[in-house]
């Protein structure tokens, strides 16, 4: 069942990716996020528009106490973000290309969605990505 429903809302995603664009003129970065914030905690996956980014298909996992979320690439490569109530986020370490960034930008719910498992939202993210590759 929560993987039927992970599934489903990220079907609704793809109706949602025309939304992601709607950033700022000073975007370097952009893309889309499925949070699914379980009763136990919260798991992210962010699913960036762009297939050869870094950061595409980026697994990590928030502690909503601090607002400050990690995440890991597909190389290995780790960074952590906090994140503001106000929308925006920002790179406060990292390690491999990510050990010098310093990424900051906005975010905003697009839609969320409550189920018997936890809350699922779809964001659209931008902002400035200084990523050394």
């Amino acid at each position: 069942m929560h993987a039927t429903r992970i599934l489903a809302s990220l079907g609704a995603l793809a109706t949602c990716l025309g939304l992601a664009n709607v950033g700022r003129a000073a975007d370097n970065c952009s893309g889309t996020s499925v949070y699914v914030l379980m009763h136990d905690g919260n798991a992210v996956v962010i699913l960036n528009d762009d297939h050869s980014a870094p950061d595409h298909m980026a697994v990590g996992s928030c502690d909503a106490t601090v607002l400050r979320c990690t995440y890991k690439d597909k190389d290995g490569d780790t960074w952590t973000d906090d994140v503001a109530a106000a929308g925006t986020w920002k790179t406060v370490v990292g390690t491999g290309k990510y050990a010098k960034s310093k990424s900051s930008g906005w975010s905003k719910t697009i839609r969320m969605e409550i189920g018997p498992e936890g809350t699922i939202y779809i964001g659209a993210w931008g902002g400035e990505c200084n990523i050394n590759m």
